[in-house]
């Protein structure tokens, strides 16, 4: 089921590409992103060779070629083994015993690693995944059973970050190599977004002989980072509107360019009716960082608000296209959609939302209930009752069903 779900997912976003790309370009011609075409001086020593019609079967050979590369610029050997998974939509480090010892194997799915070189439009994204994931062996991570742990993908980072200076990579074109990460989620094994790319440039400097700026400098933005980010979550966690800005406005004292925390201060100014705010900010943190699918989806809330679907429709299909699995932007596109009476459409998003397994159970009671409106509308009135009963185990205290079940009765009596 996992496998279908996955090249399902995979399927789905080849559906958006061509539609999608026209629009992000579009409304990004003149935002500063020169680090997406402007990879390499005349100074570089390495050119990665890119993923891009690679075959399953050559795959081997493409790999191997650069973890010869990267363990050479250590001073090893390479000894380590690689195994081709194909639909295991990851890349990872992990021992496996035989009857002589352990071996060491890297085990990556090749279409997986070139949907995401596509995705961060960055040519050192993969030798900096495969660096990241030697990391792990070479600190012996891979070794205690214990798997991920945060402490463990910081230090895979650096060591990422040191092999890929030594290779040719400015220190934006190393750190970017998580820009495809959302900057507040992710699982507990693994740090957020801002973590990983300060560890990455940590590396990074202390190979260009920077230790003490490493050390110092690096850590000191990180302080502050962490700082911004915790006051970015109490503001979203906060229900008063003037208090969300007082904390955010706090966030960006400490990091004046934090592009999640000036699209937050654009939502709480839409729920102001403030219009002319609100896109001022969400657009400005879309130039700070034009591929974060959040940071548009936030957009399209402002549109959607002013009920401008089809400019809120084009952003939030930027979204999906970015981030492909994300429960919020599909549902909040279900949402558009039953605003417009396509019911059928959006029942197909709150089925696609629900199989991403959303973990906040209200969330999930939500889209339950979209989805049954939908159904309702629909004239199916058994599977409408099935999602209002599952919505109501979630969330016990939503009257929202009530109130659509005694508008449509209303309706009727009129």
């Amino acid at each position: 089921m996992k496998m279908f779900f996955a090249f399902f997912i995979c399927f789905l976003h080849s559906l958006f590409i061509m539609g999608q790309i026209a629009h992000i370009d579009s409304k990004l011609q003149n935002d500063h992103v020169s680090f997406v075409c402007n990879f390499f001086d005349q100074n570089t020593q390495y050119i990665p060779p890119p993923a891009k019609n690679i075959s399953n079967a050559n795959s081997e050979n493409w790999m191997r070629a650069m973890v010869d590369k990267i363990t050479a610029t250590v001073g090893l050997k390479n000894r380590f083994r690689l195994r081709l998974v194909e639909n295991y939509n990851n890349c990872a480090a992990l021992c496996i015993d035989n009857n002589i010892g352990t071996e060491r194997f890297i085990q990556y799915d090749r279409d997986f690693l070139e949907a995401y070189q596509t995705k961060t439009k960055n040519k050192w994204f993969v030798v900096g995944v495969l660096a990241h994931e030697l990391g792990h062996h070479l600190n012996g991570h891979s070794l205690d059973g214990i798997g991920s742990r945060p402490d463990k993908e910081l230090d895979a980072d650096e060591f990422a970050g040191f092999v890929l200076q030594k290779l040719g990579a400015n220190i934006n074109d190393a750190s970017n190599i998580f820009n495809f990460l959302n900057d507040t989620d992710g699982p507990p094994t693994h740090p957020v977004k801002w973590k990983r790319k300060a560890a990455v440039s940590r590396g990074w400097t202390k190979a260009n002989g920077d230790s003490l700026f490493a050390s110092l400098y690096v850590l000191d933005n990180t302080e502050k980072n962490e700082e911004a980010f915790n006051l970015l979550m109490k503001a979203r966690n906060e229900v008063i509107n003037i208090k969300k800005l007082l904390l955010l406005n706090k966030a960006l004292e400490i990091v004046p360019d934090y592009a999640y925390a000036i699209s937050e201060k654009g939502l709480v100014y839409m729920n102001l009716h403030d219009y002319k705010e609100a896109y001022k900010y969400c657009i400005n943190a879309l130039e700070l960082e034009p591929y974060i699918g959040l940071l548009r989806l936030n957009l399209a809330k402002v549109y959607a608000d002013q009920k401008k679907y089809d400019t809120a429709l084009a952003y939030v299909q930027d979204a999906i296209y970015l981030k492909p699995v994300f429960p919020e932007a599909y549902y909040f596109r279900a949402s558009i959609f039953f605003e417009n009476k396509n019911f059928t459409q959006t029942i197909s998003d709150c089925i696609m939302a629900l199989a991403m397994n959303p973990t906040k159970p209200f969330f999930k009671a939500e889209i339950l209930e979209t989805q049954g409106f939908a159904l309702y509308e629909l004239n199916k009135k058994e599977d409408a009752t099935l999602c209002f009963e599952e919505a109501r185990k979630l969330n016990p205290y939503s009257i929202k069903v009530l109130l659509y079940l005694a508008s449509k009765k209303e309706k009727k009596n009129i």
